[in-house]
């Protein structure tokens, strides 16, 4: 479509003071600011559930070696987990069920 826009600017004679159409969504000009993939977004989601669960299982290990007393922490820091995973597996369902319904579309 880029290169049939170039060859009808090309092809037309216009008038003087008139500018041939520009194709504003050629790669290489930024249409919006950058904003990061769908990708690199549930990829930070995972990193971030991972990196809750870990931080869990290290307050866990302090409070059965005796380096922390605080039970609450513990409770804090596992439910924090505990919501984060699910909060993923919902996104997830959702993305699952959108996926379908859109392969459920005749084209």
């Amino acid at each position: 479509m880029i290169d049939d826009l170039d060859r009808l600017n090309g092809a037309l004679k216009l008038p003087d003071g008139l500018k041939p159409v520009e194709d504003k969504s050629r790669p290489g000009q930024p249409t919006q600011p950058d904003k990061p993939s769908f990708k690199k977004v549930m990829s930070n989601l995972v990193n971030d559930v991972d990196q809750l669960h870990k931080a869990a299982e290290k307050t866990t290990e302090k409070l059965v070696t005796g380096e922390l007393e605080d039970v609450h922490q513990v409770v804090v820091a596992m439910e924090e987990a505990q919501t984060s995973f699910r909060l993923m597996m919902e996104i997830r369902n959702k993305m699952v069920e959108a996926y379908k319904e859109i392969m459920k579309m005749q084209v």
